[in-house]
Parts: structure tokens; sequence; C-alpha cells
């Protein structure tokens, strides 16, 4: 056999080894994201239309989760002094691998306890720096849905249940408020009776993002019972799974 002809060989032998290893790294995302879903709740025909959207490379859309502060903004401390940061990133998380396992393409704002700030100056000029990459990353492309993952505080500790405001600029973010508010109740909070909320000037981003935006307040960190709900893995799971599932209508 000739150099040429082996090389040839040696060529083809390298490619259906990655063939193999694409395959298996297929099947194991599917097994791992069937997993996921499952604990989470998910039923036969969210599982159907997951594996359809791995085997065929169906990718639905992008879809932008924005867990809110992070690094030198902790924001609302409750019970305990559970910090909200931590929870809003802990939802967020799993409602990435869910979007993922969906089909979508998860992108985050933060993956760790940061900021989007480059760490220097004033606390009003980190906060301002902040919000301004956040934008920056929303209104990239208009047509990418934005969910902004946050927690709730009263000066009264008798108020629960999730919320949504939604954004002012595009019309569609009150269709996207009203699916993640209908999901929510019809899943796991039938006795909630909050109403969707339209975005006041006190919450910039909503007011200024062009894109389709919905801030989902989980849950009140200042009712004792809530909070120690939202610390749950179990409940966080699930409610990633409710929002991620309701991104696209079901």
């Amino acid at each position: 056999m000739s150099a040429s002809r082996a090389g040839i060989g040696k060529k083809r032998q390298l490619r259906s080894l990655a063939a193999v290893s694409l395959i298996l790294l297929m099947v194991t995302g599917l097994i791992f994201g069937a997993s996921l879903l499952r604990q989470a709740g998910g039923g036969e025909e969210v599982l159907a239309a997951a594996g359809k959207a791995l085997y065929t490379g169906d990718i639905r859309s992008r879809v932008i989760v924005d867990p809110g502060h992070g690094g030198f903004d902790g924001g609302a401390i409750g019970v305990g002094g559970v910090i909200e940061k931590d929870i809003n990133l802990a939802f967020s998380l799993p409602m990435r691998d869910f979007l993922a396992v969906m089909g979508y393409i998860p992108i985050l704002t933060r993956t760790e306890d940061t900021g989007l700030d480059s760490g220097e100056g004033t606390i009003r000029q980190k906060k301002r720096e902040d919000l301004q990459a956040r934008l920056a990353l929303m209104s990239a492309d208009e047509q990418v849905p934005v969910i902004m993952i946050h927690q709730n505080i009263f000066t009264q500790s008798k108020y629960s249940g999730a919320q949504m405001f939604y954004g002012t600029q595009n019309a569609a973010s009150k269709e996207l408020a009203e699916r993640l508010r209908q999901a929510v109740v019809d899943y796991l909070q039938p006795d909630n009776s909050r109403e969707l909320k339209k975005a006041t000037s006190d919450v910039w981003l909503l007011v200024n993002c062009p894109a389709p935006v919905v801030m989902v307040e989980c849950g009140f960190l200042s009712n004792p019972e809530e909070c120690a709900l939202l610390q749950q893995t179990e409940y966080q799971r699930k409610f990633a799974f409710v929002l991620a599932a309701a991104v696209g209508g079901g």
C-alpha cells in the first residue's frame, strides 16, 4: 500500500471516529437533558420536542436570561440574611440548561457572582456601567426575548407569589409576560392572583430595552415560608423549567 493510500485510510478512520464521538455526545446530551426535564416535571410532549431539537439540530432561537444584580450589587436582603443575587443565579442556571435541551440558544448575562462593570469607580458609577452593559446585550437583536430573574421584598411579611413586569418599548413584552404568568399559575402557584404590571421608570432596563423583555419577580424574600421555598433546589428547578417551557408558548 502506498503512503498516499495509507494517509487517505487514516483520514477516513479519523472522520469515522469523530462521527461516532459526535453521535455519542448527542445521545449523552439527550439522556442528560431528559433527566433534567423529568426531575422538573416535564411531560412527554416536552421531552419529545427536546429530542427532536437535538436530533435534527433544530435551533429555535436565542433567549437572554438576566440574573439580576451580582458582584458588588447584592440586591434585596431577605429573611435570615438571604441575598437576592444568589437566588437569582440559582434560578437562572437551570433555566439555561432547560432552554438548551428544548432547542434554544440560551445567553446568560452572568454565570457567576459578578457584575458586568469594570470594578472601578464609585458604587453609583459601577451600577450605571453594569446596567449599560446589560442593556447592550439585550439590545443587540430586538427579536431575542429577555427574561430578567429577580426576587421581591416588602415591609410586610405576609405577601407572597410571583409577579411579572413587562417592558414598554416592544409590544411582544406583554404577551411574553402573560405566557410566563399563566405557566407559573398553572403549574406552581394556582392561588396566585397577581396581575401583570407595566414597567415604570423605576426599572431602567425594562423601559429602555427594545426587545421583548419581562422581569420575573419569582417570590418574596420577606415572606419566611416563601423565602425558604425559594432556596430549595427542587423548587428552583421546577420554576426554571416552567419559565423555559413558556418562553415559546409551552
